[in-house]
């Protein structure tokens, strides 16, 4: 057995560069904390496991150059299966992820912090944070630890939180003939607890959808019925697929991301919406909260300090997640009930309908 060495001790350690782990790494630095971000992944940003759609006012809370932005997005078209089609304001970008992801490293860099690439975190305990980088074993030391390790997180699990409900997703990129403005969105009664999306991103486009996990084996066919039904309702001559991308999406937010010295961010905490499952734009604001906090613990030498992350992700989105997790639970529970109008179903669980809103302000959870 190879016993790990013991590195240099530092006041953070951030398990993670995507926007959660840049976010925190960035905001802790900027405070004067000595940050350490690390990724198990040898390059930034790839590969990217995103629809890529995000709403323009994740400008307001993350600070990248227009290269990363392919196209402007006007409105979200919702399609149900008896041929209907609602639109939606929904402005928006689609980015070139993996651009972003790296501009965000590199802000978090150039505030002050270290980063160590092909970093993979093994397990955290009294000791610290357990690593391996190639056959070498190491454990580093720090004051506080942000997981933002993603859906299956190594951190989470080391804090004793079970495995985050999720949905599956597959997705295709394919070329585009035309230029189109605006995102669609599909439903259908085979695509469970979930729904097929066209995004459009200049010259490509990203084709892809999202399902309960119990349907992964359907997955790959049903995504190509749907890009063939594409080709013909969209007239999408060609439309060949350039890459093939998919992974898990947390559908369910945990109820405690605070453990003592340790936070959890981004999906890592289920920090993605349960019914779109967009997440890229709570992980930059949770990153923000995470390091803007556990700086100001660091400089008070009080960890208790970190309880008020928590609370400030619960004010900021907290609510809306957990009045969407609901909403999930009423659209898996009822997707193939006899009886049910499941165009009725789609309204008042999908966020481009006003039904989807209503009970909201006197719920519990919003």
């Amino acid at each position: 057995m190879v016993e790990a060495t013991l590195t240099e001790s530092y006041d953070i350690v951030v398990i993670g560069a995507g926007p959660a782990g840049s976010s925190a790494t960035h905001a802790a630095a900027q405070r004067g904390a000595k940050v350490l971000l690390i990724d198990r992944r040898q390059h930034i940003g790839i590969p990217v496991q995103c629809a890529e759609f995000v709403p323009q006012w994740i400008s307001r809370h993350a600070s990248f150059s227009s290269a990363c932005v392919v196209q402007t997005v006007d409105k979200m078209v919702t399609h149900l299966p008896d041929g209907t089609s609602y639109e939606m304001k929904s402005p928006g970008y689609m980015l070139n992820r993996s651009l972003f992801d790296k501009e965000l490293a590199d802000s978090a860099i150039s505030s002050g912090a270290t980063i160590s690439i092909g970093t993979k975190a093994v397990g955290l305990s009294a000791e610290g944070l357990a690593v391996e980088e190639g056959s070498e074993k190491k454990i580093i030391r720090s004051k506080i630890f942000i997981g933002a390790d993603g859906v299956h997180s190594t951190i989470a699990r080391s804090v004793g939180q079970p495995s985050l409900k999720t949905t599956v997703a597959l997705q295709y990129e394919i070329v585009m003939p035309e230029p189109q403005n605006h995102v669609d969105v599909y439903f259908h009664k085979d695509y469970k607890g979930g729904y097929a999306w066209f995004f459009p991103k200049g010259r490509t486009a990203n084709v892809g959808m999202g399902l309960v996990p119990s349907k992964t084996a359907q997955l790959p066919a049903l995504l190509d019925d749907f890009l063939n039904f594409l080709r013909k309702s969209k007239k999408l001559t060609g439309a060949e697929i350039v890459s093939r991308t998919g992974g898990s999406i947390p559908c369910e937010p945990f109820r405690r991301t605070f453990f003592g010295n340790t936070l959890l961010v981004g999906d890592a905490a289920g920090h993605a919406h349960p019914i779109t499952g967009a997440g890229v734009l709570n992980a930059v604001i949770a990153g923000e909260i995470a390091g803007r906090i556990a700086a100001e613990a660091v400089h008070r030498g009080n960890l208790r300090y970190l309880e008020k992350y928590e609370i400030e992700c619960q004010e900021v989105f907290g609510k809306s997640l957990a009045y969407s997790a609901l909403k999930r639970g009423l659209l898996e529970k009822n997707w193939n009930e006899p009886g049910i109008d499941f165009g009725d179903l789609i309204r008042k669980t999908w966020v481009g309908f006003k039904e989807y809103y209503k009970g909201r302000r006197s719920s519990n959870a919003g």
